[in-house]
């Protein structure tokens, strides 16, 4: 998670210099210091392990939702749909408590429930970026 956390940050910079737009990489920056923060406290380091869990839970949905702002059809649809299951997973689970029909799964079945779509996202958006940089060689190199 040190390393994920990490390459997220280190991520964060080029997401910056490639579409110039703080309302992805602010929150994308976040999301890589809450990864980070989960490796460097595990979970019998209370409260600090809760807290950057909820920092990478909360900031990863949003920056999910909010990449959509700097994507193309159709990927746009996917990532507000991966951010929308894992913010909603994540409210189930703060506002409906012992009612969370998700608690059938047991908390870390909810806790899934919240991380796979950031993961599925972090990898289509890497596939995006590395597309999109293509485009912008050919596009050069037709000048």
């Amino acid at each position: 998670m040190v390393l994920s956390g990490a390459l997220v940050l280190v991520a964060t910079y080029f997401v910056h210099r490639t579409f110039g737009r703080r309302v992805v990489s602010v929150p994308l920056a976040l999301f890589g210091v809450g990864v980070l923060g989960v490796g460097v406290f595990p979970g019998n380091r209370v409260p600090w392990h809760g807290i950057f869990a909820l920092l990478t839970f909360v900031s990863g949905g949003v920056t999910v939702v909010l990449s959509s702002r700097v994507v193309t059809s159709p990927f746009r649809y996917l990532c507000l749909a991966f951010g929308g299951v894992s913010l909603t997973a994540l409210a189930s689970a703060i506002f409906l408590g012992s009612a969370n029909p998700l608690l059938v799964l047991g908390l870390g079945g909810v806790e899934r429930w919240v991380v796979y779509p950031l993961l599925l996202w972090m990898t289509g958006f890497g596939g995006y970026l590395m597309g999109h940089a293509d485009r912008g060689r050919e596009s050069s190199a037709r000048r």
